[in-house]
């Protein structure tokens, strides 16, 4: 017997909604395109809370719109309801019992340091579980456990399941194929000896911060100063005239000789298309993550501190600024020499999360079939 999944999206009717905002919904729909392909599943719907007519263009859905239903639409036929990138509630998950069903709820951020700001700055009203939901576990990813898995179990009263982090190029195919210009653009290119260096952290939370990076690059730039042809630091435009931002920004050698902007947000693929030679980043306890898989998709060298990537793109460890100067000046230096090698390692690892490869599919199966208790 199979079974129908609904896993909820977090859809506005706001025209200017992009799939770019977060990650949060391509992981929706990257988990729908895995169970598309599983022996267990009959139907896969994404909901959306009811009420939404029109589905904004910069979603990018293309055929994977056919998926999305209002959530009060499909209840009644689901058997395994997956909580998202959208909260459900306690008679939601009823409903789906009453005929045998299970609910999951997927923890894909990074809730404890969410909660932690929350608690101390006040930031904003999120909360936790917010409709204390009943959940027969959890399901999140390797880049969590550490800081969050005992913390969920506590909070959630449910078992925590670890499975594969999945990604697919859907989006980035999607952007390019409708924009022929960017496709021409898209994807390294040797651009002569001086590079341009993009930081894309959010600086949202602490987790990706553009801190690291910023001060790594100023490194490369005082030991190779004809290296760096510009660093943009994306995400920060709003930060210049934060006090500890504009004091440790004004600083900076690459800032007092012109070579460093605090520049806008902006979809990862356009910006690296038009400037960009190498990608710069640093995370904090979110080592698994699509800024990463798109850099190595575009074949633009990554300079990160990921240890769940560190045989492939430049790593540099922790927080060590000294390090990561020295893994963007190896980028800088010999990444146009091999540049096929680096290639073939990125193709490896991106088969090895991509949504639709045999062994990921394979453990999201098992584990449903264990929640079932079909395995």
């Amino acid at each position: 017997m199979k079974i129908n999944v609904a896993i909820t999206l977090n859809i506005s009717d706001d025209p200017q909604q992009s799939i770019w905002y977060n990650g949060a919904n391509q992981n929706c729909f990257f988990l729908y395109q895995l169970l598309r392909q599983s022996p267990l599943v009959d139907h896969v719907w994404l909901v959306h809370s009811d009420g939404i007519k029109n589905y904004p263009a910069g979603l990018l859905l293309g055929d994977l719109q056919r998926a999305l239903r209002p959530i009060s639409s499909v209840l009644d036929k689901t058997d395994l309801l997956v909580e998202m990138n959208g909260f459900v509630s306690q008679e939601q998950v009823e409903r789906v019992r009453r005929r045998k069903g299970k609910a999951v709820s997927f923890r894909f951020g990074n809730d404890y340091v969410i909660a932690v700001e929350t608690m101390t700055f006040g930031r904003d009203q999120w909360q936790p579980n917010p409709h204390r939901v009943m959940f027969d576990e959890l399901w999140t990813n390797p880049q969590h456990v550490h800081t969050c898995k005992s913390y969920w179990e506590s909070v959630y009263k449910a078992p925590v399941q670890v499975l594969p982090h999945i990604w697919a190029p859907y989006f980035i195919e999607a952007a390019l194929a409708a924009n022929p210009e960017l496709r021409q653009k898209w994807g390294y290119r040797n651009h002569g000896s001086a590079k341009r260096v993009a930081i894309f952290e959010p600086n949202i939370n602490v987790v990706k911060s553009t801190l690291i990076p910023m001060l790594a690059t100023n490194q490369f730039y005082i030991a190779h100063p004809t290296l760096l042809a510009h660093v943009f630091m994306t995400n920060t435009f709003q930060l210049k005239e934060n006090s500890a931002f504009k004091h440790l920004a004004l600083g900076l050698e690459m800032v007092k000789d012109g070579k460093a902007t605090a520049d806008h947000r902006f979809p990862f693929c356009a910006f690296a298309a038009e400037h960009t030679d190498i990608v710069i980043s640093h995370q904090w306890e979110n080592g698994l993550n699509y800024l990463f898989y798109d850099a190595l998709y575009g074949g633009y060298p990554l300079v990160h501190n990921s240890p769940f990537l560190s045989e492939v793109g430049y790593y540099y460890r922790d927080f060590d600024v000294a390090d990561g100067a020295r893994a963007l000046a190896e980028a800088a230096l010999s990444h146009d020499q091999d540049s096929a090698g680096y290639t073939a390692k990125a193709q490896a690892f991106l088969h090895s999360v991509d949504a639709t490869a045999a062994a990921n599919v394979e453990a999201y199966t098992q584990r449903i079939g264990a929640l079932f208790g079909t395995s």
